[in-house]
C-alpha cells in the first residue's frame, strides 16, 4: 500500500511537470506563431526651412540675382540625422533600409524674363514650371552617399530633367561637412526652351536690335559640377547651413547663343528647424 501511495504521487508529479512543461511549450509556440508583442511605432518629423542663394539670373547667364528657397522633409525618429544635401529637392522617403531609400520628390523652376539680359530681348518669358517625379539614394558607404533625382515638368516648359549626385560625408560633433560631383540632365523640352532660338524668336530678336541665329538644343547632360557644404546642428531643433557649387554647362547648353557664360557659381545660406509630429495616421 505503501509502494502504491509512492507511485501515485510520483505519477501526479510527473503529471504536474509535463502539464507545466506543456503550458511552456504551448506558450513558446503561440509567440512563436504572432502573438508576438507589436514593434514599437516611431515618431514622425517635419522639418522646414528657407534658403537665400546667389546663383546666375537664368542658366548661361553671367548675371546674378539672389532667390529665395525652401526646405522641406518628412522623416521617422530613426532617420533624422540622415545626411540631405542643400541642393536636394524636397523629398519624402516612401521605403527606407536606412542604406537605401526611395521616395518622391518635387521642386519649382522660377523661369526666366526676356528683361533679365540685353542677350533675352524678344524671346518672350518663361513662366514657373513645376517638377514632380522620384528620387533613389544609396549609401555606399557610410560616409559616401550617392543620389538620383528624376523629374517632369509642366509649365514654363515641358519634359524631363534630372540630377546625380555623390557626397563624401564628415560628421564632428554638431559639424558636418561634405563635398561631391553633380551632374544634371535635362530633355529636349526644357533645352530648347531655355537654350533654343525658334524662327520666329530670331526674327522677333532681329527687330528689336538683338540679332540671334535659329537655334535647336537638344537634350542631353548640360552641367557638371562640384558642391561643398558646411552645417552646424544646435541640437534645439535649429540648423544652420551654408554652401558654394560650381558647374560648367556641356553640350548645346554650352553652345547656345543664349549662353553668356558656361561657367556656373551658386552660394548661399539656409536654416531650418525640425519637430515632432507625432504618430503616422497611415
Amino acid at each position: 500500500m505503501a509502494a502504491f501511495g509512492r507511485g501515485l504521487i510520483t505519477v501526479c508529479c510527473a503529471s504536474f511537470a509535463l502539464g507545466a512543461g506543456g503550458s511552456a511549450l504551448a506558450a513558446d509556440l503561440s509567440y512563436g506563431f504572432g502573438t508576438a508583442p507589436k514593434a514599437t511605432v516611431e515618431d514622425w518629423y517635419l522639418t522646414i526651412g528657407v534658403s537665400g542663394r546667389v546663383e546666375p539670373d537664368y542658366p548661361g547667364s553671367d548675371g546674378y540675382t539672389i532667390r529665395p528657397g525652401v526646405i522641406f522633409s518628412i522623416d521617422k525618429a530613426s532617420e533624422l540625422n540622415t545626411f540631405r544635401s542643400v541642393d536636394d529637392n524636397p523629398s519624402i522617403a516612401l521605403f527606407d533600409t536606412g542604406t537605401f531609400r526611395i521616395g518622391a520628390v518635387g521642386r519649382l523652376d522660377w523661369g526666366r524674363d526676356d528683361s533679365d539680359s540685353d542677350r533675352l530681348t524678344g524671346l518672350g518669358d518663361i513662366g514657373t514650371s513645376v517638377e514632380g517625379g522620384g528620387f533613389t539614394e544609396w549609401y555606399a558607404l557610410p560616409w559616401l552617399r550617392l543620389r538620383a533625382e528624376l523629374r517632369y515638368g509642366v509649365g514654363g516648359f515641358s519634359g524631363v530633367t534630372g540630377d546625380l549626385a555623390a557626397d563624401a560625408i564628415y560628421t564632428m560633433d554638431r559639424w558636418r561637412f561634405a563635398v561631391g560631383p553633380r551632374l544634371s540632365y535635362a530633355g529636349s523640352g526644357y533645352m530648347s526652351t531655355y537654350f533654343g532660338v525658334t524662327p520666329l524668336q530670331s526674327a522677333t530678336a532681329t527687330l528689336l536690335g538683338n540679332p540671334l541665329p535659329v537655334f535647336n538644343a537638344g537634350g542631353g547632360f548640360d552641367l557638371v559640377g562640384v558642391t561643398g557644404q558646411l552645417t552646424y546642428n544646435f541640437r534645439n531643433g535649429f540648423e544652420a547651413g551654408m554652401f558654394g557649387g560650381y558647374g560648367y554647362l556641356l553640350g548645346d547648353a554650352a553652345s547656345s547663343p543664349l549662353t553668356s557664360d558656361s561657367s556656373q557659381f551658386r552660394a548661399g545660406l539656409s536654416l531650418s528647424y525640425t519637430f515632432n509630429i507625432g504618430k503616422a495616421w497611415w
